[in-house]
């Protein structure tokens, strides 16, 4: 996908999302939602070959593991984020600053292994 025509295409939702506010504003939430996620999705497939790439990079090295947990770690913010952007839309933002909470804490949980191996690692040279 090409980036212009991704924009182009996010443009011409935004328009259809805002006209339908205006017609039957009950549904507009549902259409934000399914816009943000076909456009994830669209923006997933894109990136693809970029992943494939550092995916090799990382076996040529030896940090398979570390990407592992980086990609996560990723995935993690982008979802709460977009979940986050979703609710706000929604006018729910207690609900958002919870879900970019709960982003934060999942990545944090998700670095713990890292961390424990750089204590050890520090306290071996000690």
């Amino acid at each position: 996908m090409d980036i212009s025509a991704f924009c182009f295409a996010a443009v011409g939702i935004c328009i259809i999302i805002v006209v339908i506010r205006q017609l039957r504003s009950e549904i507009a939430p549902a259409l934000v939602a399914a816009a943000a996620i076909v456009m994830f999705a669209a923006l997933i497939k894109t990136a693809m070959p970029l992943y494939d790439f550092v995916t090799e990079l990382a076996k040529g090295y030896g940090m398979e593991g570390y990407l592992g947990i980086m990609i996560k770690a990723l995935g993690i913010a982008l979802c709460s984020r977009i979940c986050s952007e979703i609710c706000k839309d929604c006018g729910e933002n207690a609900i958002a600053i919870k879900v970019e909470l709960g982003g934060k804490i999942g990545i944090l949980l998700l670095s713990i292994p890292l961390l424990q191996q750089i204590i050890k690692a520090i306290s071996g040279l000690v």
